[in-house]
């Protein structure tokens, strides 16, 4: 009886003993230090649970610091509540600061933040056979089902970490509730039975993902996004080989626009003489079209005067002395017209001498010398395919001038002919009127005696045959300005159109020769700026400008790293309804301890 007594009071007392050991084991104490710490780096890892729509449940951050010296910390952020993950010290929480003491090593604290927002907007969509559904409804069911994924950056945030961090967004979906996995923007990776599909959306960019599978009795853990900044190793390429051939071109491009210059100094000078052309073609064909009009008065005046001879001829032999008073007047008259036809004549060979030989020079200054369809085609490779066009209207162009030059040679015999003809013409009439004025004067000193009168009709016969001569060669001649002038009437049209082309020609490499102006302008330094170019893209995914910065608060300095988990809610079925029994109420560590030494009767 008494050894159960002790017994019972030994355990009663070791009970006692053991309920206040707590109390005097040695705890992990903070430093009494009141000193400021020396803080080698800190890093946040910032946690936030989305909902299956994408939007912001609750966002908390750990903080990690690496302490070369024990001291105090004071560190900053939007907070609701703070807890120390390291040791049972306290932390000193008051408006956006956080106090506390930190040994040497690493010290940890957790603050649960009050503002639910990331630097990303995230709208997280699901589909099950082309219908949006929200996530619970497509639990437990079968189907084409989809999910899209857009991103975008959150414009109230500070936007250093959407333009330098790169988000890597994964949907991991089990095998055996998924086939035919499709997602052309992703990288799908097999990790045990299930399909990692891994998006990346790098910085400053938004994204719009999609993936589609064909599911049944479907469920799906949730949405990992991680966030970090985004830096690669590039081993940048020697881009002197690159800048060697740009050089190349732009003194390529050089040599197009002296080219093009000269081009458009040659267009020029073409315009100018096939105005010129026109010019001297336009005095040609009112000249023939004048000497063509008066060829007919001309031909019938001289058909009388042929036939006033032959009627003077015919009727000598019956003329009396009186009837032949009046011929010498008439053939003085007559010498007179004839007079006037070849002084006509004179002045139309001068006319027409200055007009055709402005219209040689004109037509000789196309140039003669033929461009081949090589030389052609070396244009259209060393120009803008936008420039096209006026190449096209250059060939064209170029190809109606050789017309107009080969029409013009083929015809220029006739036109060298007209001169000798009128020159002959007027020869002809030089040597009839002399005749007929030493007749008229003859006839007048002979008209006393009639023995003269066989001689005068031997005379007049043979001006008449003279005549009969001259006056088939100048209708001869009639006949070829007629038909002179309404072919050289289309000639000219050719040149017109000719001129006009040229002008239009001449435009067009002018804007060519701006163009071509503008573009040697603008490549002249074109190597060095393709150079800076690409060192600012290799710059943009380098990430060798960035510098870390607290996302919890500007005020925090020392800041190493900076990254974000996040996680978005999966898609599981509801759990069935259980009938609830009623539980025991769970024993606290004390009731189980005592339970050790509970005295229990022998």
């Amino acid at each position: 009886m008494k050894s159960g007594i002790l017994k019972h009071v030994l355990c009663t007392g070791l009970a006692v003993l053991l309920a206040f050991t707590p109390t005097l084991l040695p705890i992990a104490a903070a430093p009494e230090t009141t000193a400021s710490a020396d803080i080698k780096t800190k890093d946040e890892v910032i946690y936030a649970v989305l909902h299956p729509d994408g939007s912001v449940d609750n966002i908390y951050t750990v903080n990690h610091f690496t302490v070369d010296k024990a001291g105090t910390i004071t560190d900053y952020g939007d907070y609701t509540s703070v807890e120390n993950l390291t040791n049972t010290a306290a932390l000193t929480h008051y408006d956006d600061a956080v106090t506390f003491t930190a040994d040497t090593d690493n010290f940890y604290y957790q603050g649960n933040m009050a503002a639910g927002e990331l630097p990303w907007l995230f709208d997280i969509t699901y589909s099950l056979d082309g219908a949006v559904l929200p996530a619970r409804e497509i639990a437990g069911k079968s189907g084409s089902f989809g999910i899209g994924v857009k991103t975008k950056q959150n414009e109230s945030k500070d936007p250093a970490f959407y333009n330098n961090y790169m988000l890597q967004i994964t949907v991991t979906l089990d095998t055996e509730k998924c086939g035919d996995i499709q997602a052309p923007d992703a990288a799908i990776a097999a990790a045990g039975k299930n399909r990692a599909v891994v998006f990346t959306v790098l910085p400053g960019t938004d994204a719009d993902l999609s993936l589609t599978a064909n599911v049944k009795d479907f469920t799906m853990t949730g949405i990992d996004i991680t966030a970090v900044p985004f830096s690669m190793n590039i081993e940048l390429p020697d881009t002197g080989g690159m800048t060697d051939g740009l050089i190349a071109l732009s003194g390529a491009i050089s040599d197009l626009n002296d080219g093009v210059t000269e081009l458009n100094n040659g267009a020029a000078e073409l315009k100018s003489g096939a105005q010129s052309a026109v010019n001297g073609s336009t005095e040609i064909k009112n000249g023939l079209t004048r000497l063509s009009g008066s060829s007919a008065p001309l031909i019938r005046s001289s058909s009388q005067i042929s036939g006033a001879i032959t009627q003077i001829t015919s009727s000598l032999g019956s003329a009396s002395a009186g009837d032949l008073s009046e011929l010498p007047p008439a053939l003085t008259q007559f010498a007179g017209g004839l007079k006037e036809i070849s002084g006509g004549l004179t002045n139309l060979k001068g006319g027409f001498t200055q007009a055709y030989g402005a219209l040689d020079a004109a037509v000789q200054s196309i140039p003669a010398e033929a461009v081949s369809e090589d030389e052609i085609k070396a244009i259209y490779a060393q120009t803008d395919i936008n420039s096209h066009g006026t190449i096209d209207r250059l060939v064209a162009s170029y190809a109606a001038a050789q017309t107009v030059l080969g029409t013009y040679n083929q015809v220029k015999g006739a036109f060298d002919a007209v001169g000798p003809a009128i020159d002959e013409l007027t020869a002809s009439l030089n040597t009839i009127t002399p005749a007929l004025e030493e007749m008229a004067k003859q006839t007048s000193g002979a008209l006393g005696g009639m023995e003269m009168i066989g001689q005068l009709s031997a005379g007049l016969t043979e001006l008449k045959n003279n005549y009969a001569a001259f006056h088939n060669g100048l209708k001869a001649f009639a006949d070829g300005v007629g038909a002179a002038s309404a072919g050289y009437a289309e000639f000219h049209n050719g040149l017109s159109s000719l001129n006009a082309g040229v002008a239009v020609l001449s435009g067009g490499v002018s804007e060519l020769s701006d163009g071509t102006a503008r573009l040697n302008d603008e490549t002249a330094d074109m190597p060095d700026a393709i150079e800076k170019e690409i060192d600012k893209m290799l710059d943009q995914y380098t990430g060798s400008d960035f510098g870390a910065l607290s996302f919890t608060s500007p005020k925090n300095k020392d800041t190493g790293m900076v990254q974000f988990v996040i996680k978005c809610a999966g898609i599981d079925k509801p759990k069935e309804t259980v009938t609830a029994r009623p539980e025991t109420p769970d024993e606290t560590f004390w009731d189980r301890l005592t339970a050790l030494f509970r005295y229990r009767p022998e």
